[in-house]
């Protein structure tokens, strides 16, 4: 069987940072060809981001315009042939997880994954579906959550929530017929190795926020500092799916790929202040981070964004990564601390 004939599908490209590593990595590796499907509006930042490969690299890898909110994702007939015979693995990177997305891209998640569902399920070849959720699906849920747990008993916080559990039910629903793997990465930054990532939002809206403050600027810091926070280098997330999705261990499983020892606010708040350069925070402080965010100069834009991160670090939640720590167990891949590469992290927002 040619390389063309065996194929992984890549959805999400480049729009969705954790699908630009992941289209790298595999054309690096050659094992098969990369079939990337992108949008119209993406294509020109596709080739771009394409010719910085290798070139036998940049070889293995096909652009398919078309859009998996759409019937048929929006290939023709012949196209969407052609991919249904040529696909093993399905890497289905396009959900959207952004606390501040809209209603309307909420319900694209959901009508994203019945597309791919229904790829998939036609598929000769197919080996494996990995749905790319995120392990806030648990929303308001607090304590200990499993990787078996999808609930929605205490709600969600943001309709991307919502609809990221729609999507995990659709996808339970057909795990007998399907060869699938859901995984939930946590709040996910740059490469932890180059700083490289699309949106500096989450954790570096508050590395913006002290990188424009005065040098002795104290942060503020919010009620709730023993909160963990679960943060995850797409490097190691995209490095950690790919092993997983080879393992025959992981079909029908869901995997969280989080910080095994997640910082509390406080901690992380410390961690960023020092590396900006900053008085280190109070434990007790009168102000509020919230409010200082929102009226921070140039923060303004980024109101919406920051509310549904200030919603993210009031829950306390750790997330159970059993599963994913048996898979990786004789790999070599781990999480790095966060401490190993917030330097990176700072550097990389300077740039902004």
């Amino acid at each position: 069987m040619g390389t063309l004939a065996r194929s992984v599908l890549v959805t999400g490209f480049p729009g969705r940072h954790p699908a630009v590593h992941l289209v790298r990595e595999l054309a690096r590796r050659g094992e098969r060809s990369v079939c990337c499907l992108v949008t119209e509006s993406r294509k020109e930042r596709a080739e771009e981001l394409l010719e910085t490969l290798p070139a036998e690299a940049r070889e293995r890898v096909s652009l398919w315009i078309g859009d998996p909110r759409s019937i048929d994702l929006g290939l023709s007939g012949d196209e969407l042939a052609q991919l249904t015979e040529r696909i093993e693995v399905i890497h289905h990177c396009a959900t959207v997880t952004d606390p501040a997305a809209t209603q309307e891209e909420a319900a694209g998640n959901v009508k994203a994954t019945a597309e791919i569902l229904e790829l998939a399920e036609s598929a000769p070849r197919l080996k494996r579906l990995v749905f790319w959720s995120s392990a806030t699906v648990s929303g308001n849920r607090e304590g200990f959550v499993r990787e078996t747990d999808l609930n929605d008993e205490m709600g969600f916080r943001n309709p991307i929530e919502e609809s990221l559990y729609q999507c995990e039910l659709m996808l339970r629903e057909t795990g007998d017929e399907l060869p699938m793997t859901i995984l939930r990465p946590a709040l996910m930054v740059g490469d932890s190795m180059t700083g490289e990532i699309e949106d500096l939002d989450g954790l570096y809206l508050l590395i913006r926020f002290l990188l424009s403050a005065p040098e002795d600027y104290r942060l503020p810091t919010p009620s709730r500092t023993g909160v963990r926070i679960s943060a995850v280098p797409v490097d190691y997330a995209v490095n950690a799916a790919i092993k997983i999705a080879e393992d025959e261990r992981a079909v029908g499983q869901t995997f969280h790929i989080v910080d095994p020892k997640p910082l509390t606010v406080h901690a992380v708040l410390r961690l960023f202040a020092e590396a900006t350069e900053r008085p280190a925070p109070r434990e007790h402080d009168p102000l509020n981070l919230a409010t200082a965010l929102m009226r921070a100069p140039g923060m303004q834009r980024f109101t919406h964004t920051t509310r549904a991160f200030l919603d993210y670090l009031k829950t306390d939640v750790i997330y159970d990564d059993r599963n994913t720590r048996e898979l990786l167990a004789s790999s070599g891949i781990t999480c790095p601390d966060l401490g190993s590469y917030v330097d990176v992290m700072v550097a990389r927002a300077r740039q902004d």
